[in-house]
């Protein structure tokens, strides 16, 4: 059997995602000090001798994965029984997503990068979407969009952006991302195309609104910006606040 220490050998050389949980204190059968480690929503490694508090722990992993933040979280259990469990994240490489290549590509790729985001460019494009172009991307991909996003496991630690070069590659794109994990969808465009698009998808597609409501457009912070790199750090500074739970303004008004 795997010790603790090769299993979280193997989460990080895998990219993967995971949560170590330890128990502070508990009622029943669980003892101090006792430990799980949870993965893909099920517990890899340990046991905790109380399939309640072990179900309770599983079920908050997922919320303390989506937010990205340790936390000690007191448990109530069925049946009167109390716990309080140390939740340590040990989150996935963020990972981002940029369809289309164009001029504001460039320098978001560049910036993701330094702040350390898995980075992968699709374009239908091989003139826009190439090595030359991105030379620190980690992956270059070249196809319809909307097809390579089908293809794409998207994950509670993917961040997509959709700057593609018009509503009609972007409209096919998000109707593919829309209903994903994705922890960030951001869409370019005016607000009255994007006004436009919401609507299509919510009359004559019936995606909810509370679905649509994920989708930060336009996108990006409200800094004022001009050219493609200022833009591009506005897109990314969103991203970070998405991630981190900042309180800045985005264009989107969220």
């Amino acid at each position: 059997m795997a010790s603790l220490v090769d299993e979280l050998i193997n989460i990080q050389e895998e990219g993967a995602a995971g949560v170590l949980a330890t128990v502070v204190e508990a009622d029943g059968g669980a003892q101090a000090g006792e430990k799980i480690l949870i993965r893909d929503g099920r517990a890899v490694l340990g046991t905790l001798g109380d399939e309640r508090l072990t179900a309770a722990v599983i079920a908050e992993a997922a919320e303390r994965l989506k937010e990205e933040k340790s936390k000690l979280v007191p448990l109530k259990l069925a049946g009167g029984a109390a716990a309080e469990v140390f939740f340590e994240v040990l989150p996935a490489p963020p990972k981002l997503i940029i369809v289309g290549a164009g001029h504001i590509a460039v320098p978001l790729a560049k910036i993701a990068k330094i702040l350390d985001f898995h980075v992968t460019v699709l374009d239908d494009r091989i003139l826009f979407a190439n090595r030359e172009r991105f030379p620190d991307a980690d992956a270059i991909r070249v196809g319809d969009m909307a097809e390579e996003l089908k293809s794409t496991a998207i994950t509670p630690s993917t961040y997509i952006v959709l700057i593609t070069r018009g509503h009609k590659y972007d409209e096919p794109c998000l109707r593919e991302i829309i209903h994903s994990s994705a922890k960030y969808v951001g869409m370019i465009g005016s607000r009255r195309r994007i006004k436009a698009c919401f609507e299509r998808f919510k009359n004559e597609e019936k995606i909810a609104e509370e679905v649509i409501a994920r989708v930060y457009a336009p996108i990006g912070l409200d800094i004022g910006t001009e050219t493609p790199e200022e833009i591009a750090l506005s897109i990314m500074a969103e991203v970070v606040k998405v991630r981190r739970g900042g309180q800045a303004k985005s264009l989107s008004g969220k």
